[in-house]
């Protein structure tokens, strides 16, 4: 009786047991959680963060995301740590151009091509900004944001003197000539950190020579003594030898240096647009902003706009709720939110930014690049990247191009060989 029992029980117990293992794998709480590492330093970015998180886990029930913030420098540190040992977090913030196609050659990052071509995210994205996520006509990231660099000026000294934007670089000339004999200097700068000094040898040589051999250059391709190095240098000097320059820019910061521009004491500074978050309320609508003029009509309108993305690291699994997460990062409710609180651009060209002039104007600078560099210290490495910014600056100094020329290829050879 017993035996019977146990043969008409036993189907049926694991009828019922086939029955609740399929509930519980499809019940909401086995969806998978991920794991995002985020590089912050802002407040407001990270609070942006949390609450998409949070939004996200509603729009998919079941789904967790935890976030885990790091500075600048412990991010640096974990993230080589995280690809190298082959476990981490599932997703990883990081920067576009060379910063990430060094771990793309080194097989560490996700190829995200796929993704982006069932969802036609290049319909969405600037040019510039799938550019510097791009190797090989492959994606391996999403763009969160950007900003632009370029000439900010005071429209009431342009006005007086009935100066207009120069769009080339003869234009330009006139307007640094016209500013300096009204006893105004030209341009103000702060190199006393070295780096600001790096944007104007970056603009030349984009303008000159384009994207491909600036990141050529920066990565060890080219030497610094090349025909093409020489021409930068010596385009810089003419405006080193003719004054245009604010005096002393050894001693001061950039901040240190924007005071001449509140007093009318110079005319125009080359700076990124957190220049404009320090402005004096008072003074803001005074100031406007216009890209680095044309130099060679042969050369399209490459821009600096250091960016920021989303990468999955190669040992993550890239399931469905990584995939999803990707893309609503995409979207455009995160993409303005998040860049509308941090005061950057959305590299999705369908997001209206917030009314500002700067953003507007860097915007449509951007969506209308034909690629972008990411700024001299990101384009290259760390070593060639210190060393560089110091001969930049001695150069402004000494306007000696062979000498300059001859520091950059011992660096060059030095570091990047």
């Amino acid at each position: 009786m017993f035996s019977c029992r146990h043969q008409w029980l036993s189907p049926l117990i694991l009828f019922y047991s086939w029955i609740l293992l399929s509930l519980f794998i499809l019940s909401p709480a086995s969806a998978q959680t991920i794991e995002v590492a985020i590089l912050s330093t802002s407040g407001p970015q990270k609070t942006s963060f949390l609450r998409h998180a949070k939004s996200f886990s509603e729009q998919y029930p079941g789904s967790e995301v935890k976030l885990s913030f790091y500075s600048d420098a412990e991010f640096k540190k974990l993230i080589v740590q995280w690809l190298e040992q082959g476990r981490g977090p599932d997703v990883l913030t990081w920067q576009g151009g060379p910063r990430l196609y060094q771990y793309v050659r080194k097989n560490q990052v996700k190829d995200l091509t796929q993704m982006w071509q069932r969802h036609d995210l290049d319909s969405s994205f600037s040019e510039g900004a799938i550019g510097a996520i791009s190797l090989n006509n492959k994606r391996y990231a999403v763009p969160t944001s950007y900003y632009q660099w370029g000439f900010y000026y005071r429209a009431s000294v342009f006005a007086a003197l009935n100066l207009h934007p120069p769009k080339d670089w003869q234009s330009f000339l006139i307007v640094c000539e016209t500013l300096k004999k009204a006893g105004i200097t030209p341009i103000t700068i702060g190199a006393k950190n070295k780096w600001t000094s790096a944007a104007w040898f970056d603009y030349l040589n984009l303008r000159l020579n384009g994207l491909d051999y600036h990141q050529r250059l920066l990565q060890g391709d080219i030497p610094f003594t090349d025909i093409g190095v020489r021409e930068v240098f010596e385009k810089w000097k003419v405006l080193l030898d003719k004054g245009y320059f604010t005096t002393r820019y050894n001693g001061w910061d950039w901040q240190q240096a924007m005071p001449f521009m509140y007093h009318k004491m110079a005319g125009m500074t080359l700076i990124g647009n957190f220049f404009a978050g320090g402005l004096p309320p008072v003074l803001k609508e005074d100031f406007r902003f216009f890209p680095f003029p044309q130099m060679k009509t042969s050369i399209p309108a490459y821009e600096e706009a250091p960016m920021d993305l989303l990468m999955v690291p190669n040992y993550a699994p890239m399931n469905k709720t990584v995939e999803q997460y990707l893309l609503s990062i995409a979207g455009l409710d995160f993409q303005k939110s998040y860049n509308d609180v941090s005061s950057m651009i959305s590299p999705n060209k369908h997001v209206k930014s917030k009314e500002d002039y700067f953003i507007k104007q860097g915007q449509q600078v951007l969506n209308q690049a034909a690629g972008l560099s990411q700024f001299f210290d990101r384009d290259t490495n760390e070593k060639m990247g210190s060393a560089g910014t110091v001969i930049f600056t001695e150069f402004m100094d000494t306007r000696d191009v062979d000498a300059t020329l001859e520091a950059l290829e011992r660096a060059r050879q030095a570091y990047l060989l």
